[in-house]
């Protein structure tokens, strides 16, 4: 629509201002929200330039290799677990067997170990099953490695002399060395 347009209509001045002016803002209205598509055009088209390059990369991959690969760290992980699951048990069995040599008062833990048989041995909620019929039978054996509940036998290595008997030459020594007092 042009201003020409509307005074060949015969109509005011004012009239086609007015109109002009109305006719300007629809305009910017329209320029505005092409502008807007344009720029969602031109966003959408660079996603799908990216999506196609991520499809044709996704169509260069091996998806068996890749779920092959899955499968192998599942059965790593799986197997991780079940050592590590292992080694706990051997650290609570290991711990609870010295804590009954303890008990049992073995002067060697180490060489009472040797002596054992560890396969017929099952550790079972803090417990380990079979070690006290082994542990007789090892005593019995070899009770040089275990503690005695008797009492240890004192040596004295020297008398103090008061009431010991000497013989008269031992006496006549220790007296010439004046190591003999005659009290």
């Amino acid at each position: 629509m042009k201003r020409e347009d509307l005074k060949a209509l015969e109509l005011e001045d004012d009239v086609v201002d007015k109109i002009m002016k109305l006719h300007g803002q629809d305009i910017e209205d329209h320029k505005s929200k092409l502008e807007a598509a344009e720029k969602q055009t031109d966003d959408l088209q660079g996603r799908l330039e990216e999506a196609n390059k991520t499809i044709e990369g996704f169509k260069e991959m091996d998806v068996d290799g890749i779920k092959a690969a899955a499968d192998d760290w599942k059965a790593k992980a799986e197997q991780a677990e079940k050592d590590a699951k292992t080694q706990i048990e051997q650290l609570k069995f290991d711990h609870a067997l010295e804590g009954a040599l303890s008990g049992a008062k073995a002067k060697n833990p180490k060489a009472v170990k040797a002596l054992l048989d560890m396969e017929a041995l099952k550790y079972n909620e803090g417990k380990i099953i079979g070690l006290e019929e082994q542990l007789k039978t090892v005593q019995e054996e070899n009770d040089y490695l275990f503690e005695s509940d008797e009492p240890t036998p004192k040596i004295v290595d020297k008398t103090s002399g008061k009431g010991a008997k000497l013989d008269e030459f031992t006496a006549s020594l220790m007296k010439g060395a004046e190591l003999l007092n005659e009290k």
